[in-house]
């Protein structure tokens, strides 16, 4: 989930409530935001009429720190079992099987 922000952010929000770090860069208040279909990009748009794209890849999400990694391990619908997910002091391991 996401949010549009009067403080030039966009926050974002697990399904359970978890808050992730905001997406800084736009110059003036937030005013839309919506999803891809596949849900690797976000659409953020200002009041300055600024659109921004958001790309979710796990390489940006592996610099936006393990919170970040677990919920993508735990969500995307490529990973298909929990044996192909491991995460453990800071490192990715994702098997191919």
């Amino acid at each position: 989930m996401a949010t549009a922000s009067a403080d030039q952010t966009v926050k974002l929000w697990s399904l359970d409530g978890e808050e992730f770090p905001a997406l800084v860069g736009h110059q003036s208040g937030v005013a839309s935001v919506s999803f891809s279909p596949d849900g690797k990009t976000i659409a953020t748009a200002d009041l300055a009429g600024r659109l921004i794209l958001w790309n979710f890849n796990l390489d940006d999400l592996l610099q936006r720190g393990c919170g970040w990694v677990e919920n993508y391990l735990r969500t995307n619908p490529e990973i298909h079992s929990d044996r192909d997910r491991s995460l453990s002091s800071r490192k990715l391991i994702h098997w191919y099987t």
